[in-house]
């Protein structure tokens, strides 16, 4: 019996090595032709050819993230001869995991004659962990890109009616590089997710839907844009779609040029009309109730306009809730009513510290990627960019969410109550002075911040060993 597998990690450094040496040594042991490929810091190492893994009775993939050369594996996937688990699973249990592995042979070697298929949903929880594990892992580089640029040019800013200007011209330059990064994240976070699930195919209409999702489309003469669930929803769908595309069976001319025109053109295409005509209508209808909403509550408590402002702002960090509230204080704003957009400057801080503080905090419950992230997190929170928390909310929303709105609600309420008015559209520290009381728009912030770190660090599970 042959196995070939490959081994890839969230960072590419230990685990992808140890699951690596415990395959071969178990194979070693039961005299099995064993070839593994290692996809970690160094890039790819003893790679495995297409002809090793035609080959090969069983593909054995001890994987964290999506990998290079995915595509390699597609029969062995459509013959039922290829198995992923983590790489933990590897190392903690690698017996189990080569059990595993020859009874699936064995399974598919009976079945080989009758031509039976794994279907095209197989494993669905485990491949969507490992796709939005995968979509994190490219996207942190540019999250931290924008961040820090960003940072340090809008720090050096002053507080305006159009928000932070810059106008030194080398931190405008750094001003410039920072949004490209921001503006590339969420397509980069689609794109990967995509590629994880369907394989190369799914990178370009990845970026396109990616794109579309972070920037307004008018619907009802309203702007929808959904940001970053938006992006995670397109692009598993996405993936499954292009998943799809690749078992039609055509004739060798038409499959050549399967994956670089047909596949993504009529992916970006059916996916695209499918985002516009039917998710983003009723969006465009839920955002108009909400901002009727917000105007009824302006008239009423104070306090409750500042807890809903809250929620919304860290709900969807960047997506329509949060932009229905950014649109609604602005709105106010035009009219010299500040007490709102004070609410919601003070708000859009919190969920990106809160996330950063946390992952410093609780070392047993953040890794090392994840401290990485927190510290470009802070940042982003003390310029008031609230997508600073969205790396870690694709990673575990169940686990982030609760603890960031509550947070964010409690910023925001304390800054009703103390009637914070903050006089531009930004958020963050570096706008305190454009606030009619800088001690408490910043002390808000903190509680907030610390509120919500508290309640991550209280809800999210240890880590596996």
């Amino acid at each position: 019996m042959k196995i070939v597998a490959v081994c890839a990690c969230t960072v590419g450094i230990a685990h992808t090595y140890l699951a690596k040496k415990a395959i071969e040594d178990e194979c070693a042991k039961r005299g099995i032709d064993c070839k593994v490929e290692a996809q970690g810091g160094l890039g790819i190492e003893n790679e495995l050819t297409q002809a090793d893994v035609d080959s090969a009775d069983m593909v054995v993939n001890a994987i964290d993230v999506g990998i290079e050369g995915d595509d390699r594996f597609e029969t062995k996937r459509e013959e039922n001869r290829f198995l992923k688990v983590g790489t933990s699973d590897a190392i903690s249990d690698v017996a189990k995991v080569i059990d595993q592995a020859v009874e699936m042979a064995k399974r598919a070697d009976a079945a080989a004659a009758e031509g039976q298929k794994k279907g095209l949903f197989a494993d669905f929880g485990k491949t969507l962990l490992n796709a939005f594990n995968t979509g994190v892992s490219y996207f942190i580089p540019v999250v931290v890109i924008g961040g820090v640029f960003l940072a340090f040019s809008l720090a050096s800013g002053e507080a305006g009616d159009a928000g932070m200007t810059v106008t030194n011209p080398f931190m405008i330059n750094l001003n410039t590089i920072g949004s490209a990064g921001i503006a590339m994240m969420i397509p980069v976070l689609a794109a990967y997710i995509a590629y994880s699930i369907a394989g190369k195919p799914g990178l370009a209409p990845g970026f396109v839907l990616g794109y579309l999702v972070n920037n307004p489309v008018t619907v009802n003469d309203t702007a929808v844009s959904t940001g970053f669930l938006g992006a995670m929803i397109m692009a598993v769908v996405a993936g499954y779609f292009v998943k799809w595309m690749k078992t039609w069976k055509v004739n060798s001319t038409v499959q050549t040029i399967m994956p670089v025109l047909i596949i993504p053109i009529l992916t970006s295409l059916v996916l695209g009309l499918f985002y516009i005509y039917v998710l983003a209508y009723p969006i465009s209808i839920f955002m108009g109730w909400l901002i009727d909403v917000l105007g009824n509550l302006q008239g009423g408590s104070a306090v409750v306009l500042g807890l809903v402002i809250g929620v919304m702002t860290a709900f969807d960090m960047g997506g329509p809730i949060n932009k229905t509230a950014s649109t609604f204080t602005m709105a106010l704003m035009a009219e010299q009513v500040y007490a709102p957009n004070g609410m919601f400057r003070v708000a859009v801080a919190i969920p990106p510290i809160a996330c950063g503080l946390a992952s410093l905090i609780a070392r047993n419950k953040f890794d090392d990627a994840d401290r990485q992230m927190g510290i470009s997190a802070i940042f982003m929170g003390c310029i008031g960019i609230t997508e600073g928390a969205i790396p870690f909310a694709v990673k575990d929303l169940v686990h982030t969410l609760p603890g960031i709105c509550i947070g964010s609600a409690v910023g925001a309420g304390l800054a009703a109550i103390q009637g914070i008015q903050c006089y531009v559209p930004h958020g963050g520290f570096i706008v305190c002075l454009a606030t009619n009381n800088i001690p408490l728009f910043c002390l808000d912030i903190v509680i907030g911040a610390v509120v919500a770190a508290v309640i991550l660090v209280a809800m999210k599970p240890k880590l596996n060993k």
